[in-house]
């Protein structure tokens, strides 16, 4: 915004010198003629014969030149000029710059402290973690976490970029690229690791999220469609009787792709009414791929019916406009908190359904070691 006012500013200041260096030119232009075309003016428009004399008419060659064609006559107006264009700007430049520099930088520093410290370093290498199959290492819930956190980060890091003057388009485009280098970055500390290695599909699903995040601003949807990632309550074995898998457990984690009922009300002409506060999700979690024994993980996917919290903030009157209330819309727009949405999941392990519920249910069983 600070960088849309400096330009209207320099704008306004490039058109008011142009007149103050035009208007003594023109007159430059023109020796022996005083500014309204020779002879005392004042006096010759009080004479009546000379009523209807237009300002064109009485002025120099100059002026005419300037502000209007003599062969109009007076009976169409001059054609305004054209708008002076805005000065163009590095779109890696300034604050922007600084911010995209700190985003790299950071990569490092967060990816010892959350993920690599404590793992033994080695030799580079690639693996292969596949997808969403039952016997991947948390049954695809790291691949619905990596798109997720993909879509978030490129959707925030715009806003960031246009309150810097960036245009939606350019702010959007540069998030969604630093958004996928960044999860390629990553992926470069995990190859260092013994427990990990290099995954092609964690950059392929952490780009999947970053292109969805930027497909839905520019196609402006983002009020029909949306993702979310939630908690819900899991149990695990007790140490005695624990599978030790590796990476983070899932169990607790659920993600949900939203349709907002409000939006999609809207646009098809219809009020919404109390039906606003409600989205349709489509669901999709792990349970026990780190603690548990297998015959008992599962793999969910469900839907929902829950609460569109930032709509029943609005309501009750948080404000956009306030630093505290942006961060509290914020957080309610990505997190999906325990018990504020229930429906029913199909086990793609076992082959079942449950529910309705909160996704809670969950029996973790328990490892028998000879």
């Amino acid at each position: 915004m600070a960088g849309r006012k400096t330009r209207t500013g320099l704008c306004a200041a490039l058109a008011l010198a142009s007149i103050g260096v035009c208007a003594p030119a023109a007159i430059a232009e023109s020796p022996g003629e005083d500014l309204f075309g020779g002879g005392d003016v004042f006096a010759r428009f009080s004479e009546p014969r000379d009523r209807d004399l237009t300002l064109a008419a009485a002025a120099p060659a100059a002026w005419r030149a300037a502000f209007g064609s003599e062969d109009s006559g007076g009976d169409e107006p001059a054609p305004a000029p054209a708008p002076m264009p805005l000065p163009k700007h590095a779109l890696l430049s300034g604050k922007t710059l600084y911010l995209t520099l700190g985003v790299f930088a950071s990569i490092p520093v967060v990816g010892e402290l959350v993920w690599w410290k404590g793992n033994e370093k080695g030799k580079f290498h690639f693996t292969d973690e596949e997808w969403f199959q039952h016997d991947t290492y948390a049954g695809g819930a790291d691949k619905a976490s990596h798109f997720f956190f993909g879509y978030m980060f490129t959707r925030e890091l715009a806003k960031w970029y246009e309150r810097f003057g960036n245009t939606s388009a350019e702010s959007r485009g540069l998030a969604a690229a630093v958004s996928v280098i960044g999860g390629a970055l990553v992926e470069l500390g995990d190859g260092f690791t013994d427990i990990y290695g290099y995954s092609w599909q964690d950059v392929a699903a952490n780009a999947t999220g970053a292109l969805a995040a930027y497909g839905i601003e520019a196609a402006g949807i983002s009020d029909v469609v949306g993702f979310r990632f939630g908690f819900v309550n899991a149990d695990i074995p007790p140490p005695c009787c624990r599978a030790y898998g590796y990476g983070h457990d899932y169990s607790e984690d659920v993600y949900s792709a939203d349709l907002k009922l409000e939006g999609v009300l809207r646009r098809a002409g219809m009020r919404p009414g109390p039906a606003r506060f409600f989205l349709v999700s489509m669901t999709y979690g792990s349970k026990g791929y780190r603690f548990s024994p297998v015959d008992v993980r599962e793999r969910n996917i469900g839907v929902d019916l829950g609460l569109n919290m930032p709509e029943i903030l609005l309501a009750v009157g948080v404000p956009k406009t306030k630093w505290w209330g942006e961060a509290l819309l914020t957080i309610f727009e990505y997190i999906r908190f325990p018990y504020t949405a229930f429906g029913w999941q199909y086990d793609l392990n076992h082959h079942k359904w449950h529910g309705p519920s909160t996704g809670n249910k969950f029996d973790p069983g328990e490892v028998i070691y000879p």
